[in-house]
């Protein structure tokens, strides 16, 4: 059995063949595939590099560890952070990324744990991953291992899709009512409401709208990190790296002929996932975030989609559209001379962590439209 640590992108993309297939086996997300990967780390090249743990036996890949390497001061002190890449603090996240591995083979892990060790860091972030018996025998070992930061366990939101009928018989009675007034309220006034799937070649300016409205949503609210362009580059790598494998989707809601939601997201198999959910509060009278999202969730179940992950956070609509929360775990480590100020900096519990870039914590401008918008 033989390591080593991928520090280029270059190489990255060398490994997605073999990457995809060890994914797949292990059951892991979008959010943990080598393009996903590959597009974060180039949109972010200056904030963060890559630190990639790839375990081979045999010639075969049967480990991956998908981290990243970034540094920053607490009192002066020079902090070196080793997170999962996507975990950075006013960077789109990729919520779910994770170590993937066989959870029967724990040389594989071992082998995981003394390549982490060789890495320089003083602190260890890996949170936010959805919990199963390989991300369980991950935190067992580094709990272990290292002085820990134990994490709250976060949640996520699955929506299950039911394999026939309309939609909106599932919901809650409740939003079953308030969508029926929406559809009642659109026909008694003439309005037309439109959707529409982007073509390739319209993915960057569906991006850039998206990236309007989300500034004008949250700028009164801690402002909205698509200011930071990074963000706005990912989002257009991601999802055209999505069109090119045939599993990324981008629909917009035009109500009289304007966008007024977007959704943006990745089908694989039976499962989908729609984090990127946006709408132009000029429309909020006629709640464009549930017209698009009883429609588009349609469309995804009529290719196969028994549920459709929406997402880490509570907003309300998910819950009456049925959404089932997942567990969303992770853990923190400090060690060596910096040990004592990166616990300063973590805090004893979860009330101290937002000082640590990326943290479990959310951050300015969430990635859903508010409970408020889509049952307007």
């Amino acid at each position: 059995m033989r390591a080593h640590v991928v520090t280029s992108i270059e190489e990255l993309s060398e490994q997605e063949d073999r990457w995809e297939a060890l994914r797949q086996q292990c059951g892991g997300t979008v959010y943990s595939s080598n393009f996903m990967i590959r597009s974060w780390f180039e949109a972010c090249s200056a904030s963060a590099s890559p630190r990639v743990i790839l375990v081979e036996d045999d010639g075969d890949l049967v480990g991956i560890a998908p981290l990243c390497s970034y540094r920053y001061k607490v009192k002066g002190l020079p902090i070196r952070v080793i997170t999962l890449a996507g975990d950075m603090s006013g960077k789109i996240r990729l919520t779910t990324n994770s170590v993937l591995y066989d959870y029967r083979r724990a040389d594989v892990l071992e082998r995981i744990l003394r390549e982490i060790k060789r890495l320089n860091w003083s602190v260890l972030w890996t949170i936010n991953m959805e919990r199963s018996a390989a991300v369980d025998h991950y935190l067992e070992r580094v709990r272990s291992t290292w002085n820990v930061v134990d994490c709250d366990v976060n949640k996520g939101l699955e929506i299950p899709l039911a394999p026939t009928g309309d939609l909106c018989d599932t919901y809650d009675s409740n939003a079953r009512r308030n969508f029926r007034k929406i559809v009642n309220r659109l026909e008694r006034e003439g309005v037309e409401a439109r959707l529409e799937r982007v073509e390739a070649e319209g993915i960057d300016r569906a991006v850039d709208e998206y990236a309007r409205q989300h500034i004008e949503r949250w700028e009164s609210r801690g402002g909205s990190y698509f200011r930071d362009p990074d963000n706005v580059a990912f989002m257009k790598l991601s999802t055209k790296g999505g069109y090119d494998r045939q599993n990324g989707f981008v629909y917009q809601m035009r109500i009289n002929g304007e966008v007024a939601a977007q959704v943006f997201g990745y089908i694989e198999g039976k499962r989908a996932y729609a984090k990127r959910l946006g709408m132009d509060d000029r429309f909020a009278r006629y709640s464009p975030g549930w017209l698009i999202c009883n429609r588009f969730l349609t469309l995804l179940r009529d290719q196969g989609a028994e549920g459709c992950d929406m997402g880490w956070g509570r907003e309300r609509y998910k819950y009456e559209m049925g959404g089932r929360e997942t567990q969303l775990v992770g853990i923190g480590a400090t060690r060596g001379l910096a040990s004592f100020a990166a616990r300063i900096a973590l805090g004893s519990d979860n009330r101290g962590l937002g000082s640590l870039p990326g943290t479990m914590n959310g951050s300015a401008g969430s990635d859903q439209c508010s409970a408020q918008s889509m049952s307007h």
